[in-house]
């Protein structure tokens, strides 16, 4: 995918003098100029925002990301329109408000959907503690940064945005790799072997040396970049090789992250058969790479990158401990994705899944805050499409069932979800025998009738009903009915 400047940009957005960059590397990256009328792709995991832009707009559609790379200089950012993670007492005039203003949420950058998954950024060290922003605390970002009181808030609200102000204090090669993809690349292998060059050797090879707030290193941050120079990271594996298997606040290597943004091939290379050069030895978690993928509602092709990966450089760690219906589960609990997009990642990926009717069963039984009604449509849509046409009624049924579906929490609604599910599994059980009944029925009459000698016989109504007759009674009923209900 590449990034480009949306022609209904704000004309206001672009610096004097000054062309934006719009230059990327891999499949999913992008160029933030300004206006809320730019078109981002939605298959995009990475931005950077370009130094001409004077505004980060809240009413941007913005997709699921999980780096975003901002300029060193402040900037305006629609950020902090329901200000704090929390109020300082239970005040009901608080909590009043705090109602009322959430319906801006939507208008807050770094409260969006989109930035649910998002890992990699840094605010400017310029930036005040008023337009300091806040994560939600569901958000990957906002279950680890700490959270502390910030007086510039209203009601000295929490604000957990701190820790990226100060992200790169004291750490010269995240702060580098971090900002090089806004400028040339000459530039940018410049600054980092000028960097490297300074640094002692002993403490640039220590694998848990030089991790910022976010437990991530410099390769790490180079991973997740919207620019990928091969020559900056063999200079960084060759001095400090154990960052291959370092693993940040949410467990994961770099690797991951080259995955998710679908980095150019030569970069993954590099990166994998540096880790069987250096880390032969290390067994890479793929199930949890993959889970996290999902979580972060990834692009199918950020998976398939990783399937392809595991099969080239890494054929000995195999994929079969992977739980494909468990990702199926995290994408309804955890990833709140759509009854569309689940859908798509049944149909991609139907090779892994089997036994699907057992997503919904579960979902019924564990879940309680949250449950949708249609996720017992989960692994059972297939089926209900195999009836055909002639079971409209049975498939109307079936949705009805499902429609009425009780969504609470209680212990009593959560028994009779799963009673629920369990009836429609039955119900589709005798429907699917019945079906096949017919069409064994109807072969059997056909049968019986090609067989009969007497042209004028056959054309007799009451010997065809006969034949239609006996078939179901003689043949299907007693030796067939009983087969396929046993092996149901």
């Amino acid at each position: 995918m590449l990034s480009f400047i949306q022609q209904f940009a704000s004309t206001d957005g672009i610096g004097i003098n000054r062309e934006a960059d719009t230059s990327t590397s891999g499949k999913s990256a992008f160029v933030y100029t300004s206006g809320h009328k730019i078109q981002i792709p939605a298959e995009t995991t990475r931005i950077r925002v370009d130094k001409s832009a004077k505004n980060l707009d809240g009413r941007v559609k913005w997709p699921h990301l999980f780096s975003l790379e901002l300029p060193p200089k402040s900037m305006k950012m629609d950020a902090n329109l329901t200000q704090g993670t929390s109020c300082l007492g239970p005040s009901k005039v608080v909590q009043a408000m705090q109602y009322k203003i959430s319906s801006y949420k939507t208008l807050d950058v770094f409260k969006s959907d989109g930035m649910r998954s998002l890992r990699n950024i840094a605010f400017p060290h310029d930036l005040s503690d008023k337009d300091l922003p806040t994560f939600d605390t569901s958000s990957d970002l906002g279950k680890v940064l700490p959270a502390r009181r910030n007086s510039e808030y209203l009601y000295r609200m929490l604000c957990n945005g701190f820790s990226l102000r100060n992200r790169f204090d004291g750490l010269p090669l995240h702060r580098i790799c971090y900002y090089h993809s806004h400028d040339p690349a000459e530039v940018a292998i410049r600054n980092l072997s000028s960097e490297l060059g300074t640094q002692s050797s002993s403490i640039s090879r220590a694998s848990r040396g030089n991790i910022d707030c976010v437990g991530m290193t410099p390769l790490h941050i180079l991973a997740c970049s919207t620019k990928h120079h091969l020559d900056m990271y063999q200079m960084l594996v060759s001095r400090c090789p154990g960052h291959l298997i370092v693993q940040d606040v949410w467990n994961e290597i770099p690797l991951l992250y080259l995955l998710w943004g679908q980095a150019p091939s030569d970069i993954v290379a590099f990166v994998a058969n540096s880790m069987i050069e250096y880390q032969h030895e290390y067994i890479i978690d793929w199930g949890r790479m993959i889970e996290t993928l999902c979580t972060g509602l990834a692009p199918f092709a950020s998976i398939d990158y990783l399937l392809e990966v595991n099969q080239m450089y890494f054929p000995n760690q195999t994929l079969q401990d992977v739980d494909w219906r468990s990702m199926v589960r995290t994408l309804c609990t955890k990833a709140k994705a759509t009854e569309e997009y689940i859908h798509e990642f049944i149909v991609h990926y139907s090779g892994f899944l089997s036994e699907l009717e057992q997503i919904p069963l579960q979902l019924a039984k564990e879940v309680k805050l949250g449950f949708k009604a249609w996720w017992l449509r989960i692994g059972i849509q297939p089926r209900l499409s195999l009836l055909g046409k002639q079971s409209v009624v049975w498939q109307q049924e079936i949705e009805s069932f499902i429609n009425s579906c009780p969504t609470g929490a209680s212990e009593r609604t959560v028994k009779r979800r799963f009673r629920l599910m369990t009836l429609i599994l039955r119900k589709l059980t005798v429907y699917e025998t019945l079906a096949q009944m017919w069409v064994l029925e109807l072969a059997l009459w056909k049968s019986k009738l090609e067989s009969s000698c007497s042209s004028t016989e056959i054309r007799t109504k009451n010997f065809r009903s006969l034949c239609h007759y006996t078939c179901g009674a003689d043949v299907i009923i007693p030796n067939v009915v009983d087969f396929l209900i046993k092996r149901q």
